[in-house]
């Protein structure tokens, strides 16, 4: 069974999607394979095990998003290789 998601107006198999952490700033700090986790809350669970640091995440602004693999490589690739202007802004 293929389980399919829609992102915007795009309906792909979710094998095919991404699931990323995103700090308040904007910089993408973890990333999964799609099919790891149904949901986002699963998906947090993983990236991140401990509820109350769950929670302490949600309230300092984290997300948790599928993004399709197109997404991936805009937003996700330049965090993830350190490349990023969060990480210059933070350096500086």
């Amino acid at each position: 069974m293929k389980l399919m998601v829609q992102i915007g107006d795009e309906i792909i198999p979710l094998a095919q999607c991404f699931w990323i952490r995103t700090s308040p700033d904007g910089c993408v700090c973890s990333s999964s394979h799609g099919d790891t986790a149904i949901t986002a809350a699963d998906a947090h669970k993983d990236f991140t095990p401990r509820q109350r640091d769950r929670d302490r995440e949600l309230k300092a602004g984290w997300t948790i998003r599928l993004v399709t693999r197109k997404q991936w490589d805009e937003q996700a690739a330049p965090c993830i290789k350190s490349t990023c202007e969060h990480r210059k802004q933070a350096a500086a």
